[in-house]
């Protein structure tokens, strides 16, 4: 694992409205050389080599939750105890809205939850708080682009189903299952990307990739320092970033590829020692538990709901 292929994960993972099938894997490839500064045939191997890998298990298709009028809340936990914790994840994935659990190394866990009011953030807040035993949760709103799409046609949830499971299947494959014409799929997932309503990206296994050592970083601002402590970091990290959060106006984060474990105190270090930083600590991830089902339970709820919420979202 080098820079270069720091900077084809990063890209793969910023293309998240790109198809995965075969023929628009190509085009984005050839996209993120050329916005890289790569060969395409280069860039073409290495993405091969991470599919070897394992680093590309699968491509998920998930629906943006503002279409069912619903945010994002981001929350890490320290859970207690530590011993428990298998247990706890159990728990949390039964959670209604819960839709991805990012476990460290020792007492954290990450999760992303769905709500729709403030109440129902409360009371997301309230039981993961009481499962994992935390005293304090970090909270954060992700921003999500707004859906475009009033309504889903009953094709439409048909075809989200198809490639929920394996977002790789091509038109033609989604076409031939569902009885419809290859440019009915073909338009029609088409237009739910441009209408920011459905997205595809890759599942990562950066955990087993060898040769590299996954470093959350997570650090709290001092009072106005926002903007230039997210300069400071992403270009003091350019070469080994793959994917940042800088969408809260009191803490950010940062996942990295360091280059060796004698690094990882080098890179707490020079985060502390930042002006702009009152705080910072570092992680090791160490799985990713994705619920792409949920969305498809939403679906299922029925079209006329998901738009009667449209417009809930606060």
């Amino acid at each position: 694992m080098d820079a270069l292929d720091v900077k084809i994960l990063r890209a793969l993972i910023s293309e998240s409205r790109a198809s995965p099938s075969s023929a628009e894997v190509r085009l984005s490839l050839r996209a993120i050389a050329a916005r890289i500064g790569a060969d395409d045939m280069t860039v073409n191997y290495r993405y091969k080599r991470l599919q070897k890998s394992g680093a590309l298990s699968d491509w998920h298709l998930i629906v943006n939750p503002s279409f069912f009028g619903r945010s994002v809340l981001d929350m890490v936990v320290d859970v207690q105890p530590e011993s428990e914790k298998t247990d706890m994840i159990r728990k949390l994935k039964l959670v209604d809205g819960v839709i991805m659990i990012l476990n460290f190394f020792g007492r954290a866990l990450r999760i992303l939850s769905m709500y729709s009011t403030n109440e129902s953030r409360s009371r997301a807040v309230e039981l993961i708080s009481r499962i994992t035993n935390a005293e304090r949760i970090t909270q954060s709103r992700m921003p999500l682009p707004s859906s475009r799409t009033k309504l889903l046609t009953e094709t439409d949830v048909k075809i989200i189903e198809a490639l929920s499971k394996d977002a790789r299947k091509s038109s033609a494959l989604v076409a031939k299952e569902l009885g419809l014409s290859t440019r009915t799929v073909r338009n029609r997932t088409d237009r739910l990307r441009q209408e920011n309503t459905i997205f595809t990206f890759p599942s990562l296994n950066i955990y087993g990739i060898a040769g590299l050592i996954p470093v959350y970083l997570s650090y709290t601002y001092c009072n106005g320092a926002k903007s230039s402590v997210d300069r400071a970091v992403l270009t003091h990290f350019e070469s080994s970033y793959l994917w940042g959060g800088f969408y809260d106006p009191d803490h950010g984060f940062i996942m990295l590829n360091a280059p060796t474990m004698g690094d990882v105190p080098r890179i707490l270090e020079w985060a502390k020692s930042q002006p702009g930083i009152a705080s910072a600590r570092i992680d090791f991830p160490t799985e990713q538990f994705s619920y792409p089902e949920k969305f498809i339970e939403l679906l299922q709820l029925g079209n006329k709901g998901a738009a009667l919420q449209k417009n809930a979202i606060l």
